[in-house]
């Protein structure tokens, strides 16, 4: 029997991680975690981290600078996690958080990804369809990482670091999911509690989460 954890508040619950935790779900804060240890937890999408996290400014397309009481919250429940070697699942706005704990940073604003699905590779070789409403990005590469997917074509025509370091082309893939096994993190850019259970794009999530969470 497994049990997921989450911090209140985000684009998602429960499904459909339901198809791997069959002991359901659970309301955590960062203190509740060390009192009723799930076997993972999952940090769910919504509005932007605070660059703060990651050690720089908000630039012009971040809405977000000060940290707010769910990034407070949200980082507390993480560090939590990771003393207690408790693995996570960050979807989206999690991924991001994941990737900053991690000690990445954050693209702070990409285009072409919020218009609607796209086409993502991974790295045992397939061409899986992704959710994708995000303006900004995973960088995980200046950190120890698995990257597990990522866009199959470049979906953005300008990289935003800060107001300073704006770029046209990268010279990494964008990332879509990507493991980070000094926390114990799978960050899913895409949003798999919006897409239908038995969708590829789901399967493939709860595959990762079978392989590396459970």
């Amino acid at each position: 029997m497994k049990t997921l954890g989450y911090v209140l508040g985000g684009t998602g619950r429960m499904r459909p991680f339901d198809q791997v935790f069959d002991a359901g779900v659970e309301v955590v804060s960062p203190r509740e975690i060390e009192e009723s240890n799930p076997n993972a937890l999952v940090i769910w999408g919504g509005a932007d981290i605070a660059p703060k996290i990651y050690g720089e400014e908000g630039g012009k397309w971040t809405y977000a600078n000060d940290l707010s009481f769910r990034d407070k919250t949200e980082v507390a429940a993480c560090q939590a996690a990771i003393a207690r070697g408790i693995p996570i699942i960050g979807v989206c706005r999690g991924a991001q958080l994941l990737c900053a704990l991690a000690g990445g940073k954050l693209v702070q604003h990409v285009d072409g990804h919020n218009q609607g699905d796209h086409a993502i590779s991974t790295n045992d070789g397939r061409t899986i369809t992704t959710s994708s409403v995000h303006h900004q990005m995973m960088w995980p590469y200046d950190v120890k990482h698995d990257l597990l997917a990522w866009s199959k074509s470049p979906k953005s025509h300008i990289y935003a670091f800060n107001d300073k370091k704006v770029r046209t082309s990268i010279e990494y893939p964008e990332p879509e999911v990507v493991w980070f096994p000094e926390i114990k993190g799978l960050a899913i850019q895409g949003h798999p509690e919006f897409m239908n259970d038995q969708c590829e794009f789901v399967q493939y999530c709860m595959e990762l989460v079978r392989k590396y969470i459970v």
